[in-house]
């Protein structure tokens, strides 16, 4: 064998089974070219979808880490959580919060390109990282052979992070057809209203970042949180308006939206920043909903067509049942931001069929393309943390 474990994609899935794989003698990363491509939501370009090169999506990640509901994908204690949490963020303890709805927003995001390269110098020899783009793969109970577009590697295990779009190509052309669904699962963004008179959400200021109240309501499929209303965003719908033309700003937001001279979002962003207008008289209600077989999945592996019933009808329950009183619904219920949070991918009874999750097979799905349910929180995380129980668990470290 050239190597004991070698990890496909480079983004925060493959980080956190890279993280896990501690106790391998010998890691190669197969992080995809380093100059990669974008995929996009629709045609405008405005929202990103995937990318298939180093660091993932993951590059342009917001951040946001989530302590309500479970801790993981892969049930974990509230130890592992605070374990993987502090590798990033030394100076804060989430567990006081962990089981209530809060989102930490570190001031400095995870950077799987930053964390793989010090990664790579904490394992001293024990990890490679190669910027080849996987062809495909064989797999048998002896190991595994990974041909990528310039050569093939073996090793005892594979991991797979390839992403939820890149990830069933993958798996197809190297075990067969049928494993991908053709429809994809993601978060949606929504406007639900605006209200007047509630109390401003508490939030939690630190060196490392801040952590925001949120809600839960009736509607188990959303997370509800507050943002002050302030100028032309005291006016129903006019920010939703505006963010389903520029969709979500990623990268140093601040920056961004101050070259689209939007005073209300910079109320925003600014509040979220620096804590300025805390006592703003209207506040507008925002929520994450979860919308399963959100997209269809077109002939090409990255195109995505919305489903516009499965999303109005997730959105349209958000709104009847948000826990606040007095709030005047949107009238552009129709205006939705892709959450970037796309999962569910892959068909599971076909992967297993293929022999892929059985203990002696050396082919483990680590990424978001095999979670089937991930509530209404931000993902990224949690996922994170299960590709670090699963990778700790096959080379006895748990």
């Amino acid at each position: 064998m050239d190597f004991e474990d070698i990890v496909i994609g480079s983004g925060l899935a493959a980080l956190g089974a890279a993280i896990g794989l501690e106790g391998s003698s010998s890691v190669l990363v197969l992080g995809g070219p380093a100059q990669g491509q974008f995929s996009h939501y629709d045609g405008r370009a405005t929202v990103p979808s995937s990318y298939l090169g180093d660091g993932g999506l993951g590059n342009d990640w917001h951040g946001v880490i989530p302590t309500g509901w479970c801790n993981a994908y892969d049930p974990r204690d509230d130890e592992a959580y605070a374990a993987l949490f502090r590798r990033f963020y030394p100076r804060t303890d989430p567990r006081p919060r962990l089981g209530r709805p809060w989102l930490f927003v570190p001031w400095r995001p995870i950077r799987p390109r930053l964390e793989f390269a010090r990664l790579q110098q904490e394992r001293a020899g024990k990890l490679t990282l190669a910027p080849e783009l996987v062809l495909s793969f064989r797999a048998s109970r002896a190991g595994v052979a990974v041909t990528t577009a310039m050569t093939t590697h073996r090793a005892r295990r594979l991991w797979i992070a390839a992403g939820a779009l890149h990830t069933p190509g993958l798996l197809e052309r190297s075990l067969g057809q049928g494993i991908a669904r053709g429809l994809v699962s993601d978060h949606v963004g929504c406007y639900v209203g605006q209200a007047d008179g509630l109390q401003a959400p508490a939030i939690h200021r630190n060196r490392d970042g801040a952590f925001f109240q949120a809600w839960q309501g009736a509607c188990a499929d959303a997370l509800y949180t507050l943002r002050p209303a302030r100028f032309a965003y005291r006016t129903l719908d006019h920010g939703i308006e505006q963010r389903a033309v520029f969709g979500l700003p990623t990268g140093s937001a601040i920056a961004k939206i101050s070259k689209r001279m939007s005073p209300g979002l910079l109320a925003e962003a600014f509040y979220n920043r620096f804590g300025l207008f805390p006592g703003a008289p209207r506040h507008s209600v925002y929520a994450q909903v979860l919308v399963r077989d959100a997209y269809a999945v077109g002939a090409a592996q990255t195109a995505l067509i919305a489903k516009d019933g499965a999303i109005r009808a997730a959105t349209d329950a958000a709104r009847a049942h948000a826990p606040f009183a007095g709030v005047r619904v949107s009238q552009r219920p129709e205006l939705t931001i892709p959450g970037i949070h796309l999962h569910h991918s892959v068909d599971l009874q076909s992967l297993a069929h293929a022999g892929v999750g059985d203990a002696d097979f050396p082919v483990q799905v680590v990424d978001a393309s095999v979670l089937s349910e991930i509530g209404p929180e931000h993902h990224s995380f949690k996922m994170m943390l299960g590709a670090v129980a699963r990778a700790q668990r096959a080379v006895g470290l748990a």
